[in-house]
């Protein structure tokens, strides 16, 4: 099935990124969130768990970690006086960076592993696979 090979390669490119970041006492997903941080613009839990595609709860739990390494703070938002706002710490910024240049390294290496016509074909079908997704007609087989 086209979605095990998707997943599976998913999988594969998580797996490589997550071996690498142990290095930075970092999981993959908390160097997810440190990149959505990156610039200085504060976010709640909310807005992580949707850019991330995780539960609120989730990433409550994920903040919670790099607070406690000191790479995230929490603050309440002006406009919203019960809305948590998250932003980087200048650890936190650092360890961005550093978790930032490992995965395009990665993400560098795979395209490099492939031709210029693999990969822009690759690219070309995952975006069209993308665009066809929600369009498909499932019908139930009796």
């Amino acid at each position: 099935m086209l979605s095990f090979h998707l997943k599976r390669a998913e999988q594969a490119i998580i797996a490589r990124k997550a071996h690498g970041v142990r290095d930075l006492d970092l999981t993959e997903p908390q160097c997810k969130v440190l990149g959505y941080l990156v610039g200085g613009v504060a976010k709640s839990c909310t807005q992580l768990s949707r850019e991330a595609l995780v539960t609120s709860q989730t990433m409550t739990g994920i903040v919670k970690n790099l607070e406690t390494k000191g790479l995230v703070e929490r603050q309440s938002s002006p406009d919203h006086g019960r809305v948590m706002l998250v932003s980087l710490t200048p650890a936190g910024v650092e360890r961005a960076a550093a978790a930032s240049g490992f995965s395009e390294r990665v993400e560098r290496g795979l395209r490099e592993a492939m031709s210029d016509e693999d990969y822009r074909r690759l690219v070309e079908l995952l975006d069209r696979v993308a665009r066809l997704a929600p369009e498909v007609t499932a019908t139930a087989e009796a």
